[in-house]
């Protein structure tokens, strides 16, 4: 990917994508999760673009992202919810999450799809899982946690404080230790 944006927060390094990181989220999307359905030219939806800059930007403010799980939060539900794109939305929520955790040397712990499941379930009731055989137990659990984030008044109403908090207590569970 491009040069990195460093940051620091409580005295440690933070990498953050930039705009040049973006034509590699979207060669991913396009190679390895429009198997099933098509994904936009996001390039040339300028007006989604401009925001999913702004979201790039906005989670560099330590201010109202103090955390690097409350970043990882924000970038997922901001960018699913976001729909700055005609579509592709959770697909590009799911890619970006994953950059921002190897850009900051993190992953998510290697539990089994099962395992993923049954923490989603814990969180959110019952969810509906499909699985993708090429799919990582990491991708897994992402992607569907990108499907929830979208249709999340299933799952929490119009509570997005809940929603927010799910999802932060989710990477709090799922993120390998250092």
């Amino acid at each position: 990917m491009g040069v990195p944006s460093l940051g620091f927060l409580n005295g440690s390094m933070v990498v953050y994508l930039t705009r040049d990181d973006l034509g590699e989220a979207f060669e991913e999307i396009e190679t390895h999760y429009a198997r099933y359905e098509e994904v936009p030219h996001y390039v040339r939806e300028t007006p989604g673009m401009g925001k999913l800059l702004g979201v790039l930007e906005k989670v560099q403010m330590d201010m109202f992202y103090p955390s690097f799980l409350d970043k990882a939060t924000y970038l997922l539900i901001a960018i699913n919810k976001g729909h700055f794109f005609s579509n592709g939305n959770k697909r590009l929520a799911l890619v970006i999450a994953i950059g921002f955790l190897e850009f900051n040397g993190k992953s998510l712990k290697s539990f089994s799809p099962g395992e993923y499941k049954e923490k989603l379930d814990e969180l959110f009731g019952t969810v509906w899982f499909e699985e993708y055989s090429e799919f990582t137990p990491e991708e897994f659990a992402l992607y569907h946690l990108s499907l929830i984030v979208a249709e999340s008044h299933k799952y929490v109403g119009n509570d997005f404080d809940a929603l927010k908090q799910k999802v932060h207590d989710f990477f709090a569970f799922a993120l390998a230790e250092e």
